[in-house]
């Protein structure tokens, strides 16, 4: 699709070659190029039955501010204010191409998701903060394109069921894709805490608690000893929990010290096994 020329002009001059842009003389204009909404739907009516490509450009042209407000919206996310301006062109002409005035929406409020979801796209595609599987980006992208086509078709937002419905996947699925959103802008670890002069988020980030950690030591302890034979877990208490040397575990038991240090050995090499595992 091709760009008008004068488009990357603010003034709706032709910057490559220093002239104006073509103005319908049918329209009214206001600042910067700016028509009036019934002037714009007049010049609009007027392109679709002409196909005149004059007309189309001064319709872009005229609606360029809608654009910028919408841009500067995504102007914190570390991309040039131009670029974000050239893809939010690509969502107008799309919306342009695309608006029916037969549906009795207004141009802006047909054109607003469209500008907003093509610069988001941009975003999606190429600025993810975390590592993603690939699959599950390209999932991301397929789940918000759909859900920006069930919004306009149900005027209202879908639910996560219905999207679901719509690609034929789990609805957990599109939770867990959805959720990896956050992946695009993460917080750093240096943004401020709101209400909280002089804190940031790493302050607020809480560290290992040693009793937790003790119990939930103790808690896989236990489920490795259960998997001890009795002989094993004799032994491994009357040498670790009595305090019983190995002369006195033999004497107790009647058999050689030899034989309680196999046993030892075999019982924590087992254990230590059992508790890689849990």
């Amino acid at each position: 699709m091709d760009f008008p020329l004068s488009l990357s002009s603010p003034d709706g001059s032709d910057a490559a070659n220093g002239t104006n842009a073509p103005t319908a003389p049918a329209a009214k204009t206001g600042a910067r190029g700016a028509l009036a909404p019934s002037d714009f739907e007049t010049l609009f009516v007027e392109w679709k039955q002409s196909g005149d490509p004059v007309l189309r450009e001064r319709l872009i042209l005229s609606q360029r501010n809608l654009v910028t407000y919408l841009a500067r919206r995504f102007l914190d996310r570390g991309e040039l204010s131009e670029d974000v301006m050239q893809i939010g062109m690509v969502g107008l002409i799309n919306a342009l191409d695309g608006f029916d005035p037969s549906r009795g929406l207004k141009f802006s409020t047909f054109a607003i998701p469209t500008i907003s979801g093509e610069i988001r796209r941009y975003f999606r595609d190429r600025m993810w903060g975390m590592r993603v599987p690939r699959r599950m980006q390209e999932l991301y992208v397929v789940i918000q394109n759909r859900a920006e086509e069930l919004t306009q078709k149900l005027d209202r937002s879908p639910t996560y069921a219905e999207i679901a419905f719509s690609l034929q996947i789990e609805v957990e699925e599109v939770v867990e894709v959805l959720e990896l959103g956050h992946a695009l802008d993460p917080l750093s670890l240096d943004d401020p805490v709101f209400g909280d002069e002089g804190s940031n988020l790493a302050d607020t980030i809480g560290g290992l608690d040693p009793d937790l950690q003790a119990s939930e030591e103790h808690a896989a302890l236990q489920m490795a000893l259960a998997r001890l034979t009795e002989n094993e877990r004799r032994v491994l208490e009357m040498a670790y929990f009595q305090g019983f040397s190995q002369a006195d575990i033999a004497r107790r038991l009647g058999v050689s010290q030899m034989h309680i240090s196999r046993l030892l050995r075999r019982a924590l090499g087992q254990l230590r096994h059992l508790l890689e595992d849990i």
